[in-house]
């Protein structure tokens, strides 16, 4: 059988005028990440990322801990598949409607940036309107668009790579949970419910042969634990 890693990013900058790169905590839980895995003697076939900036970091932080203990390790590529759902899009599109059909709703706006709990509330409210599909309009993002573009990254993935390949994937919670989706048949509701789970510089493992997919692990965030500093384990 075959093995997927799937990493989450590091910490990005959450409030921040660029959110798409990964704070000084971010850094550090990739670099973390990236000596754990030296230590283990883990290696990879071939690794992967998506094209948002916070992705590629957090595989530059983890290749900077092999190349400067000698280790070589494979060329990255970049795949679409594996980009994060546009939350910003969807926000924009879906949260004026919101709050014209809930007005209450708008004086808990001005709380989002200094209460995590306010923010979400009310991004909660906005994703399961957006998965259930009832409500897309042209020329906003479709979460069955998301679904199919990390589920058809994830078959070429396994097509291309064969029987006992160790691949690498660092990408973002949507599509982590999308691929758990697809192994365990969990529902959309679910489904959005596991990504905020999923943690910053977390490994969920999978494994696959002749096209069928099972889960191993998921969530791992042992290395993170070990560094015995509670402000490293995160979520945004």
């Amino acid at each position: 059988m075959s093995t997927l890693y799937l990493i989450r990013h590091g910490q990005a900058s959450f409030g921040e005028k660029n959110y798409d790169r990964l704070s000084d905590i971010g850094h550090r839980q990739a670099k973390i990440l990236g000596e754990h895995l030296l230590l283990f003697g883990q290696s990879f076939d071939a690794i992967y990322h998506g094209r948002l900036d916070r992705q590629r970091q957090t595989a530059e932080n983890v290749m900077a801990c092999y190349e400067k203990s000698g280790r070589k390790m494979a060329r990255p590529a970049v795949s679409e598949a594996f980009d994060e759902y546009n939350a910003f899009a969807v926000w924009k599109a879906y949260m004026p409607r919101l709050i014209k059909e809930e007005p209450s709703l708008e004086s808990e706006m001005e709380q989002i940036r200094a209460d995590p709990k306010a923010f979400q509330k009310i991004f909660g409210r906005i994703m399961f309107r957006w998965i259930s599909g009832k409500y897309d309009r042209d020329g906003e993002p479709r979460w069955a668009d998301f679904k199919s573009r990390v589920t058809d990254g994830l078959y070429a993935l396994m097509e291309r790579h064969g029987s006992g390949s160790r691949i690498a994937v660092f990408t973002s919670g949507g599509p982590i949970s999308v691929m758990v989706q697809r192994a365990l048949d969990l529902s959309d509701e679910k489904t959005m419910e596991l990504s905020w789970q999923v943690m910053n510089a977390s490994v969920t493992r999978m494994k696959y042969r002749d096209g069928n997919i099972a889960l191993a692990g998921f969530n791992d965030i042992s290395h993170l634990r070990m560094a015995g500093n509670e402000t490293l384990l995160t979520y945004r």
